[in-house]
């Protein structure tokens, strides 16, 4: 029963990050805006990706197998399987937010365990990726590199229009 529901915690884990995100962000408005909106565009460079390298998922798993014989072949947005897109969606949730929480210093004494939180989901989710045999390991890694790079982007982005906001006033000489 536990196996099942890490299972289905790792299935869902790009969703459960994304939510958890929001909530997290729910303050930050500038940093909310820029991770929904990198989210999507994660997304989308994950499915030219794969529409770009057109490495096919493993063959071994046989639900898959028995599925595609039976209804057909999968459906096309599902076809390529590198990188993976839960992966990379998990690994952009854990960059971005580990970057938020960190550097921006969102006051809570649970940062460390919110980190914690998203690292284990990061993981299982990966994991279990690679345990029915949705992606190769190498597939896995691509996509959180992929991820990484593109959470830090973001953040980057974020982090440098709040920067951009603040404006430089000249000292009036004024006693302190």
């Amino acid at each position: 029963m536990l196996i099942k529901i890490i299972d289905y915690l790792g299935y869902s884990g790009p969703v459960i990050l994304f939510i958890f995100s929001i909530y997290l962000l729910r303050i930050k408005n500038t940093f909310l805006v820029y991770y929904i909106f990198g989210y999507i565009i994660n997304i989308l460079i994950n499915t030219i990706l794969k529409y770009t390298i057109k490495n096919p998922r493993p063959d071994e798993d046989l639900s898959i197998f028995n599925a595609s014989k039976t209804h057909g072949k999968r459906i096309i947005i599902d076809k390529y399987g590198m990188p993976s897109g839960h992966s990379q969606n998990t690994f952009y949730s854990l960059f971005f937010i580990f970057f938020v929480l960190f550097y921006k210093k969102i006051k809570s004494k649970y940062n460390f365990i919110i980190i914690l939180f998203y690292i284990f989901t990061t993981i299982n989710t990966s994991y279990q990726r690679i345990k029915y045999k949705n992606h190769t390991l190498f597939q896995v890694i691509i996509g959180g590199i992929c991820g990484s790079i593109i959470g830090a982007l973001f953040y980057n982005m974020a982090d440098k229009k709040l920067v951009g906001v603040l404006t430089y006033k000249v000292d009036d000489n004024a006693p302190i």
